[in-house]
C-alpha cells in the first residue's frame, strides 16, 4: 500500500501496530511500535509504558487479616515484546512508578509493588517475586550507575485522594516475572474495600 495522508485523526478500535515483514520468508511480526486498545500500553521498541487500574474492592481484611507480603491484588500482565532484530529479553528494566491514589482505602494500610512468575495469587495469599516498589528496593543512582545508599519508602494506600508516590528504582526483574501484584506490607484486619488507585509503570525489556 503507498503511503497515505490524512487531513483528520486516524481511528481504530483495535489499537495500533507497525509490522515487520520477513524479505525471506514473508512472516509478519508485530513488535516494533504499538499502541493497544485501550491506550493503556504504549510499546515503542523495547521500552513501554504501561497502566493499571487498582482496585481492593475484592479484599477481605475486615474478616480475615493480611500480613506483610500478602496480595492485596494483582493488577496485570507486562509485555515483554521486542523488535525482531534484538535478542530475545532476559531482563525486566523498572525505570518509574507513579502510584495515584483516587480513593483513600479508609484503614492504614502500608505496601508495595512486586512483579511474580505466577499469576492467579488471590488475595490475601503470600505472593512471591521481585520488589520493584517499596522500601525493600534499593534504587539505582542514573549518573553513578552505582546503588545508592538510600532506600525507597512503601506505598500509602491510605492517603488522601489526589495524592501519589514517584519512585525511580532502575532495577531488574527477569523477563519470567510479568505478573504485577500490589501487596500489603503492614498488617490489616479491618475494611480496606474503599481503597482505589492508578498504576503507572515506565520499564524496558532487554
Amino acid at each position: 500500500m503507498a503511503n497515505t495522508t490524512f487531513s483528520g485523526p486516524v481511528r481504530s478500535e483495535g489499537g495500533f501496530k507497525t509490522i515487520n515483514k520477513s524479505t525471506s520468508t514473508g512472516a509478519v511480526t508485530e513488535t516494533g511500535f504499538s499502541v493497544n486498545a485501550t491506550g493503556q500500553l504504549v510499546s515503542m521498541g523495547t521500552r513501554k509504558i504501561q497502566s493499571f487500574a487498582g482496585t481492593l474492592a475484592s479484599t477481605n481484611a475486615a474478616a480475615t487479616a493480611y500480613a506483610d507480603g500478602d496480595c492485596l491484588v494483582e493488577l496485570g500482565t507486562l509485555n515483554v515484546d521486542a523488535p525482531d532484530d534484538l535478542v530475545t529479553p532476559s531482563k525486566i528494566f523498572v525505570h518509574r512508578a507513579l502510584i495515584g491514589i483516587t480513593t483513600a482505602a479508609g484503614q492504614t494500610l502500608a505496601g508495595n509493588l512486586a512483579l511474580s512468575s505466577t499469576s492467579g495469587t488471590a488475595t490475601n495469599a503470600a505472593v512471591s517475586g521481585t520488589e520493584i516498589v517499596g522500601a525493600g528496593v534499593t534504587a539505582f543512582h542514573e549518573q553513578l550507575s552505582a546503588t545508592q545508599s538510600i532506600t525507597e519508602i512503601d506505598v500509602n494506600f491510605n492517603n488522601s485522594a489526589g495524592n501519589y508516590h514517584i519512585f525511580v528504582p532502575n532495577i531488574t526483574a527477569a523477563v519470567a516475572n510479568v505478573h504485577l501484584y500490589a501487596r500489603a506490607t503492614t498488617t490489616v484486619n479491618a475494611d480496606i474495600t474503599a481503597g482505589r488507585f492508578t498504576v503507572e509503570l515506565e520499564y524496558s525489556v532487554y
